[in-house]
């Protein structure tokens, strides 16, 4: 009796982990009851190539997450990702001869990470302190930003750099990809940040309400700039994994990840009016829709196709997760 009672208060507690099992289960089946050639869609390269595309929306959309929690959104991931790529790819082709490859990758990187986290404090500035809404306010950086990324490329796709550029995207650690490691080093680390630590506490207390947080001694202020520079720093992460995978760099790179970011944060349980969610859910959520996505792929879907079904998906999930919390 008591074990019943323990396993429904632990399914209660995590009814969207539960429910995003579920949707992943069946969401599973339907693609293969439905491909034609299930040999291809179960196959290990397609476990590899699920693997390799899933670090990307899956960093960025952990990125929109936190903008969520507090009851707003961050546009401008994207944005900040391919201005870290760009200025990651101008950095090595420059000093990548004088340095050495990897020496010159690896500066790029922090220099970068640096630049990320600067951008999320720019957003978290505008946010606080000018009371600008975050869509409004990360839509007019998000255009800054790439405003910048064209101006610095001219609009074209920066490419050239040194065979070492490319080791992140492409290296496997005993068949696993890197970035998928760093993906779910990410989640973890992300994760006990929210979970276990005062910061997580003060995020989901001021995206519940930001005068209760105000009168129970949070600074609002710092947890606001402090959660945007996160946001800011996972951008520049994917933008940097973007850029690696593709060997080049360019401003208009993932301009249709915005939508699928905003998918996954939601599908993953992530509230849009703030204070709800878990980024555990994330990694559910991203599964589910690579599944969907490489299913489409063996279908011979369009992008056109793709963007279409993601609009309907995400306006569909937003109804479901509607009824649910109504029922509560």
């Amino acid at each position: 009796m008591i074990k019943k009672e323990q396993l429904k208060k632990v399914i209660n507690n995590n009814s969207e982990i539960f429910r995003l099992l579920v949707i992943m289960c069946v969401v599973f089946l339907l693609i293969v009851i439905v491909v034609p050639n299930k040999s291809t869609f179960l196959s290990m390269s397609m476990l590899s190539s699920m693997m390799t595309q899933m670090p990307e929306i899956g960093i960025f959309a952990t990125a929109v997450t936190f903008a969520m929690l507090l009851g707003g959104i961050d546009l401008s991931v994207v944005g900040i990702g391919n201005l870290c790529g760009i200025l990651s790819s101008i950095f090595v082709l420059k000093f990548a001869d004088s340095m050495g490859g990897m020496a010159a990758v690896f500066i790029s990187y922090i220099l970068v990470l640096i630049v990320g986290a600067l951008c999320g404090a720019f957003n978290g500035v505008i946010v606080h302190y000018l009371g600008v809404p975050a869509m409004l306010a990360t839509l007019g950086s998000m255009q800054i930003f790439q405003g910048i990324a064209i101006i610095m490329t001219n609009g074209s796709a920066v490419t050239g750099m040194d065979s070492a550029y490319g080791v992140l995207g492409s290296a496997q650690i005993m068949g696993i990809p890197l970035i998928m490691i760093i993906f779910l080093v990410i989640i973890f680390l992300m994760t006990v940040l929210l979970q276990k630590r005062k910061f997580g506490m003060d995020v989901y207390m001021l995206g519940t309400n930001n005068k209760a947080s105000l009168f129970s001694g949070i600074h609002n202020g710092r947890t606001t700039i402090l959660t945007f520079v996160i946001s800011g720093v996972l951008s520049a992460v994917a933008g940097i994994i973007v850029c690696s995978r593709a060997m080049s760099a360019k401003a208009d790179y993932g301009s249709s990840y915005i939508l699928q970011c905003l998918l996954v944060a939601i599908l993953g349980g992530i509230s849009p009016f703030g204070g709800k969610g878990k980024v555990v859910g994330i990694v559910l959520s991203i599964i589910t829709l690579q599944i969907l996505s490489s299913g489409f792929n063996i279908l011979r879907f369009s992008s056109y196709q793709k963007t279409f079904i993601w609009g309907f998906v995400l306006i569909l999930v937003m109804i479901i997760n509607f009824l649910a919390d109504q029922k509560k």
